[in-house]
């Protein structure tokens, strides 16, 4: 069931299939077969999460993904916020609109931390998440060669 993010006017419900193609444009990825194949696979996915921002007119304006993963060091499940995009201008009060949903999601499913994935170059993003009381921790990132 669809939800009011409230004082942005938009709504968010759970991604499906069709959406693809605005994701997609959200995302600025290009189509593909396989991108289509791996978004119904996150879709089908118990421990993945994405939802979308819809306008009044049925626009996707805004997306947002959490992975869950069960943690033997953390003693649980830990929750990791994959992404949040907006189209909206500003993008600002939507982004802070989908972290809150996404942290509100995250309770919901046990989980006690959510870390998020920020992209360096994703400073709307970063400030979003600073201002909610988000703060940088070290992060070791390697790119696997030969990954699939």
């Amino acid at each position: 069931m669809p939800r009011l993010l409230p004082g942005i006017g938009v709504r968010v419900r759970r991604g499906r299939r069709h959406d693809l193609a605005q994701v997609r444009s959200l995302l600025g990825v290009p189509s593909t077969d396989r991108l289509e194949r791996f978004f119904r696979r996150i879709l089908r996915d118990l421990g993945t999460d994405v939802y979308v921002a819809e306008d009044d007119a049925g626009a996707i304006v805004g997306v947002v993904s959490v992975v869950y993963a069960r943690s033997l060091v953390r003693g649980g499940l830990s929750a990791t916020l994959d992404g949040a995009r907006a189209r909206a201008e500003p993008a600002r009060p939507l982004l802070d609109g989908l972290v809150a949903f996404a942290e509100e999601r995250a309770r919901k499913r046990g989980c006690h931390r959510l870390a998020a994935w920020v992209a360096p170059d994703d400073g709307e993003l970063r400030a979003a998440l600073v201002s909610r009381g988000y703060r940088a921790e070290e992060l070791f990132v390697a790119e696997l060669a030969g990954a699939s």
